[in-house]
């Protein structure tokens, strides 16, 4: 016998054995008057989903924030909040997402721009291998590996949501602007307070 898990929910969750026992599971969140008939259209599979988790689950409580905790990084026994900071093992992580058919990536490419502060480009097709049509959600990260204040272990930068139909691909193009990687410079004086205010933020190298 199969079991399925529909998640009803606002906020992370610790998910335990549910993610290990179970056969699927269906994140709901709140999903509205409307939600009974929109879960039972994806179980039955009327309905290709493609949604993804806008928080990350845990693996144990223990990693779950505390209530009111709004330090994001990590403190005093705390491994941070968030897919952004949280620095310990997840059960799923944020971005997660399946669907009931297959996709395949390739000829990824990226391009800097001539300029430091030009951005820089990326390119990737993305071909439905699977049985049946359906939507992917096509995401962006960008990781810091030598910022000289803290930030963010990943950030999401940008990400589009791509019908395929079975057996068709698409060649995917993001233009990455300087202001999603940018950084603001940690320090206590006047000019970290000038460069909050004033929007000003930094290009860093090793990105």
């Amino acid at each position: 016998t199969s079991i399925g898990v529909v998640l009803v929910h606002g906020g992370p969750l610790a998910l335990g054995k549910i993610a290990t026992e179970a056969d699927a599971i269906l994140d709901a969140w709140y999903p509205g008057l409307e939600g009974g008939g929109a879960v039972a259209d994806v179980l039955f599979g009327k309905y290709n989903p493609a949604g993804r988790a806008a928080v990350t689950s845990y693996l144990r409580t223990s990693d779950l924030p505390a209530m009111g905790d709004t330090n994001l990084y990590p403190n005093n026994g705390s491994k941070g909040i968030t897919y952004r900071y949280f620095t310990g093992d997840v059960q799923y992580p944020f971005g997660h997402g399946l669907s009931y058919t297959d996709f395949e990536y390739s000829e990824l490419t990226s391009q800097a721009g001539q300029q430091a502060c030009a951005g820089f480009n990326i390119s990737v097709k993305v071909a439905n291998v699977g049985g049946r049509n359906g939507d992917e959600v096509v995401q962006v990260y960008v990781k810091y590996k030598n910022a000289s204040s803290p930030v963010p272990n990943i950030r999401l930068v940008d990400f589009k949501r791509v019908f395929l139909a079975r057996g068709c691909a698409v060649n995917l193009s993001f233009n990455i602007s300087p202001r999603t990687y940018a950084t603001i410079p940690v320090s206590h004086g006047d000019a970290a307070e000038d460069d909050i205010y004033e929007d000003r933020r930094y290009i860093e190298k090793g990105l």
